[in-house]
């Protein structure tokens, strides 16, 4: 009997040491992403991040929050290791101009300053209300600064190489820096023109259904014309940086139509930037792709090619958009809510399909749903407060 009374007295304090420990929050507005936004409406999360309970007041004794919260973000396309190029590249050049600036500068730059700049940029994205980043990748230099990140990383390992000479090495580069990543992760082609057909091959070949495959599409409007014609600026910068125009150019096609069947081993196939992207090309990626996620970073697309992607098809044709901030080689900042601001002023678009975009659609783009994204009981997703015009006010978790 002593016995017991000591077991329930020893449940009851672990039980009021949790509630201790549990925050109960309240603000104007519950964006919980899954549901409705809730009016006046309530979230209890533990001391580890954890949701216990998100509906209506049960007690009356939350804290009190003005404005809107919803989840943390989930920023689908970042290149953490060119944050030391920040303010380095002449805005509106075009992407022939800022690919040539940014070799120089990435020659000309220190290690320590790389590092440097990678970690800063993690703890601004961090205080911007991120929480989970498909990362790109080059090089290692990233892998220890996330180490130490509270942020979830998706790990894309990039390759390119235009000549079947060179596929080779750069798969076994690729496959290197594959082995020092840490997961979830995986080997992705940077874009439709920058691979031969032997090295997406290897790509293709590498891939299991459950990985996500991203790749940069249509950035530049020259990415069409070189396809079909194997003419345009496009072709004159290979031409000038002495490179062959590789065999299967031109295709007489749009790119995701001629490299489409190698990435058709993924489930999930996550098209970067899509600023010249046109109707036939979603029509394509709908038919051939079992889903296809449309990644936009808008201020990257200003900063580069002074052109905003088309939104408005994208919305018509009802596609899975989500938000990236691209690098701070291409950006002033790494923060989600600047990319939804920019498309707030550009296009008409709720903010629930804004806030939709920059959190569950991205989670699931990236595989991290289960945990992020949406406002649901166990689940870890973060929590920011934002004004009604979705200025970040607060990071609460």
């Amino acid at each position: 009997m002593l016995y017991l009374s000591y077991m329930l007295g020893l449940l009851k304090k672990i039980v009021l040491n949790n509630e201790d420990r549990m925050r109960k929050i309240t603000a104007d507005y519950i964006y919980p992403v899954n549901m409705v936004p809730i009016k006046n409406g309530v979230v209890h999360i533990s001391d580890s991040g954890e949701i216990l309970y998100v509906g209506d007041s049960l007690e009356g004794d939350e804290e009190y929050y003005k404005g809107i919260i919803c989840p943390g973000f989930v920023n689908v396309h970042c290149h953490t290791e060119l944050s030391f190029a920040k303010n380095k590249i002449e805005q509106g050049g075009g992407i022939d101009s800022f690919i040539g600036s940014l070799e120089k500068i990435k020659r000309n730059t220190s290690d320590i300053i790389k590092n440097d700049a990678v970690a800063n940029a993690l703890l601004e994205m961090s205080r911007n209300g991120i929480v989970a980043v498909g990362d790109i990748m080059n090089t290692d230099l990233s892998l220890e600064a996330k180490s130490n990140s509270g942020i979830k990383f998706y790990n894309f390992i990039e390759i390119f190489g235009s000549q079947d000479s060179a596929a080779d090495k750069a798969w076994q580069n690729g496959i290197s820096l594959f082995d020092k990543a840490t997961v979830p992760k995986n080997i992705i082609p940077h874009a439709p023109y920058s691979l031969s057909l032997t090295l997406f091959e290897k790509i293709k070949d590498f891939q299991s259904t459950e990985s996500t495959i991203s790749i940069h599409h249509k950035e530049s409007e020259g990415e069409g014309e070189y396809f079909e014609k194997a003419s345009g600026a496009m072709a004159d910068r290979f031409k000038s940086w002495g490179m062959k125009i590789p065999p299967h150019i031109p295709s007489g096609k749009s790119p995701i139509e001629s490299i489409g069947n190698y990435l058709q081993n993924n489930d999930k196939v996550l098209l970067i930037h899509n600023t010249f992207i046109n109707e036939k090309e979603v029509d394509f990626a709908k038919e051939n792709f079992k889903e296809t996620y449309y990644g936009l970073c808008p201020n990257a697309n200003l900063y580069i090619e002074n052109k905003l992607p088309p939104v408005d098809l994208l919305k018509e044709m009802d596609v899975n958009i989500c938000i990236g901030t691209d690098s701070l080689a291409s950006n002033n900042r790494l923060s989600i809510i600047d990319e939804l601001r920019v498309l707030k002023s550009n296009f008409d678009i709720s903010n629930d399909d804004l806030i939709r975009w920059a959190t569950i659609n991205g989670a699931k783009a990236l595989g991290f749903d289960l945990l992020l994204g949406s406002i649901e009981v166990g689940k870890k997703p973060g929590l920011v407060l934002l004004d009604k015009e979705l200025n970040l006010i607060e990071v609460i978790v």
